[in-house]
């Protein structure tokens, strides 16, 4: 078996680019067979320049969706070729006028039954297939057009990333990772304060004794991330202490570790959760925001010198 097949959909683009290498090789060999010297590169613009003339770079770019230098660059060979002019537009110096030569047009009127045998034999194929391919490649460019390949891959890449996260709850071997990962993010980011030392130091007397949570987040079985749920007495329960190691960032782990603080909230019926942070830690404010967290009045002088936000998220 082709080791391509075995690839599946993974090789489709090398399959995609072998095949139009093929039909491009081929193209040249037609062209010769029929005493032509024409590249099959140069077929859209000189089509377009046949049917529509003369053109600015910019309007050739456009109406093909092709890149302005990959534009330049098949006028400029055309242009050698002798079978298109370039000349300064009439009516505005700073443009460009590209049409077909003399020669250009004198060509147009031999290729034109190469194309039409070109046609009727890739019509046939594709009547052979029952038009699925044609359709098909017109149906992925546009989906491409819509969200580009990247982006869908990279949202893909997110969701995987985010399923390899496990979340585990607090156990008294994990208790030096809540330190060490939150020291290590306040003193990127700010300083460590009286409070902070307090209760990551002792985190069972100020947050899980009181009816509090502590999880963490580990990627092939290695603690890289955690945050707690606290109780605060008589208002609701504070997100905090979420630190994602400088490795790590980036894979979703912060997403995934308050979704199940969020979890927890539930659980033990909270009506509200509150968060106090940094306006310069603009990807964790993102992060909030699409947690559910809104900005509200701080109903409190904070415990913490960095904060400068409040935020809620009603249950």
């Amino acid at each position: 078996m082709n080791y391509l097949d075995q690839l599946g959909v993974l090789a489709l683009g090398t399959r995609l680019k072998k095949v139009s290498d093929m039909i491009m090789n081929d193209g040249i060999e037609m062209y010769k067979a029929a005493g032509l010297n024409f590249d099959p590169k140069w077929f859209p613009v000189f089509h377009l320049l046949s049917t529509q003339s003369p053109l600015g770079v910019v309007e050739i770019s456009e109406r093909l969706n092709i890149s302005h230098p990959y534009v330049i660059k098949l006028v400029k060979e055309l242009q050698k070729a002798g079978l298109v002019t370039n000349s300064t537009n009439a009516k505005d110096a700073r443009k460009r006028s590209i049409e077909l030569s003399a020669a250009g047009s004198k060509l147009l009127h031999s290729i034109t039954p190469v194309w039409n045998d070109i046609h009727n034999t890739i019509d046939s194929l594709l009547r052979d297939s029952k038009n699925t391919l044609y359709s098909n490649l017109i149906e992925l460019e546009k989906s491409f057009t819509e969200e580009s390949f990247l982006h869908r891959v990279l949202t893909t890449r997110k969701q995987r990333l985010l399923d390899e996260v496990e979340i585990v709850s607090y156990e008294p071997s994990l208790k030096a990772y809540f330190k060490t990962l939150n020291i290590e993010w306040l003193e990127k980011y700010f300083t460590v304060e009286p409070i902070d030392i307090q209760v990551l130091s002792e985190p069972e007397k100020y947050i899980i004794e009181p009816g509090g949570a502590i999880v963490f987040a580990k990627v092939q079985g290695k603690v890289v991330g955690t945050c707690a749920l606290k109780k605060k007495e008589g208002y609701g329960y504070e997100l905090t202490k979420m630190a994602v190691t400088a490795s790590s960032q980036g894979l979703q782990i912060g997403k995934k570790l308050g979704l199940a603080i969020i979890s927890i909230a539930k659980a033990k019926k909270a009506e509200l959760i509150f968060l106090e942070s940094n306006r310069i830690l603009t990807p964790a404010i993102t992060l909030y925001n699409r947690l559910g967290f809104v900005e509200a009045t701080t109903p409190w002088k904070s415990d913490y010198q960095r904060s400068n936000i409040y935020m809620e998220l009603k249950l």
